[in-house]
């Protein structure tokens, strides 16, 4: 008898936890800036959480704070002037997937997907388009990578006043505004 409740203990908590959580030290998310129409530089965010439920609602959430430029300066004015972090902390990005889209994924095999999201920054939300890779790692684990880059328009979140201020603090000529977004995540079950 207490063979039972324990089995249905381990049963009833296996299925409260069903959904795909977003594996942080395994994950990356990297965005590229142009400046002065030729130099470009690569920059991370390094603390993403998120989840994939079995309903297929997907969440990410992006951490401004986890930005890293390597130079520490630009990391602050960054996080004042153009993600101003004291109100806006997150970025986000939701969509949807079912879970049937990949289900039958083997072990080691791949499959593309197009995936819209719903990406928000400074409480501007934008649709954009994402086509990623989706790996099955392992019975819970998956790895999803960018096939392309997501092209983020950053006039369209309502950055532009804050790129002519960081523009004018480096003495530059310009910043682009259109910025090309690559990610590789990991999920486990």
């Amino acid at each position: 008898m207490k063979a039972l409740f324990s089995s249905l203990a381990l049963l009833i908590s296996l299925s409260t936890q069903a959904s795909w959580q977003l594996d942080n030290s395994q994950s990356r998310l990297d965005f590229v800036s142009l400046k002065n129409e030729v130099a470009a530089e690569v920059h991370q965010f390094s603390q993403l959480k998120g989840h994939w439920q079995d309903d297929g609602s997907l969440s990410i959430e992006i951490a401004v704070a986890g930005l890293q430029t390597h130079i520490p300066i630009r990391d602050d004015r960054m996080w004042q002037y153009l993600f101003k972090l004291d109100d806006y902390p997150l970025i986000t990005a939701t969509g949807s997937v079912t879970p049937d889209a990949v289900a039958d994924l083997a072990i080691g095999s791949s499959k593309t997907l197009r995936v819209p999201l719903q990406l928000t920054i400074v409480g501007q939300t934008q649709r954009v388009q994402s086509e990623v890779l989706v790996t099955r790692l392992g019975e819970s684990s998956l790895q999803v990578n960018t096939q392309a880059p997501i092209m983020v328009n950053g006039a369209q979140f309502g950055l532009t006043e804050g790129l002519n201020r960081l523009r004018d603090l480096a003495g530059l000529q310009s910043i682009n505004p259109m910025v090309p977004v690559t990610f590789t995540v990991r999920f486990e079950k």
